[in-house]
């Protein structure tokens, strides 16, 4: 399925409303019940409109969601924080203490040819990601950056992706690491697309998706 919007809120009500007419009930390894669809694409044409509007719908709910200063803060932080259970920031800007993906690559790599098709940040690490007893892993794959029509555009592959709790963050700090590129090399920011392999929602969480989707 392939689901395009303008705004991050309408891409994220309709996914959640493909997920919970479509998706199909399992129960995970925790024991919570899932409605899961598979492979759901979703592209935002101008994600730089409404993206705080996603946390903003999510402070409504009796949980605390953290803040857009926090979500920004973790996805710059190059240490591991003991707070957050899992951050992307070290494995994107200090991967393993060896390589910061982003200052070191992606922005020289962009400048010197806007072609490219090689702009790729990787989270995943095989060598200690890749042991069946390890729960702790991220969820975040991949992220690819593409100029087109002098636009920087970004794809976004995520292996597990809840997308009532976790896709509003997610999506946020992806926008502020595109904004963070496009100013670098001096272009517009263009449209973000995530790949979901498991897209899913819990069914604890239905009623608080109705009031989201309507």
């Amino acid at each position: 399925m392939i689901i395009e919007e303008k705004t991050c809120i309408e891409a994220w009500k309709k996914s959640l409303n493909y997920i919970i007419e479509k998706g199909i009930d399992f129960v995970d390894l925790d024991r919570r019940q899932c409605r899961e669809v598979l492979n759901l694409i979703v592209t935002i044409t101008e994600p730089e409109k409404d993206n705080e509007k996603l946390i903003d719908a999510m402070k409504k709910f009796e949980w605390i969601y953290p803040s857009c200063e926090e979500l920004s803060a973790v996805m710059f932080n190059r240490e591991d924080s003991a707070i957050y259970e899992y951050s992307y920031g070290p494995r994107i800007f200090n991967f393993f203490g060896k390589k910061d993906q982003v200052n070191d690559f992606i922005i020289p790599l962009l400048k010197n040819d806007k072609n490219s098709r090689r702009a790729i940040i990787s989270l995943f690490n095989p060598s200690t990601d890749s042991e069946t007893l390890n729960k702790n892993i991220p969820s975040l794959m991949l992220i690819h950056f593409k100029i087109v029509e002098n636009k920087l555009n970004c794809t976004c592959v995520i292996r597990s992706n809840d997308c009532f709790i976790g896709w509003p963050g997610n999506i946020y700090q992806i926008y502020l690491l595109q904004k963070y590129v496009s100013e670098k090399i001096g272009i517009d920011t263009g449209t973000i697309s995530t790949v979901s392999c498991s897209a899913h929602v819990f069914h604890e969480h239905f009623e608080n998706i109705k009031d989201i989707k309507y």
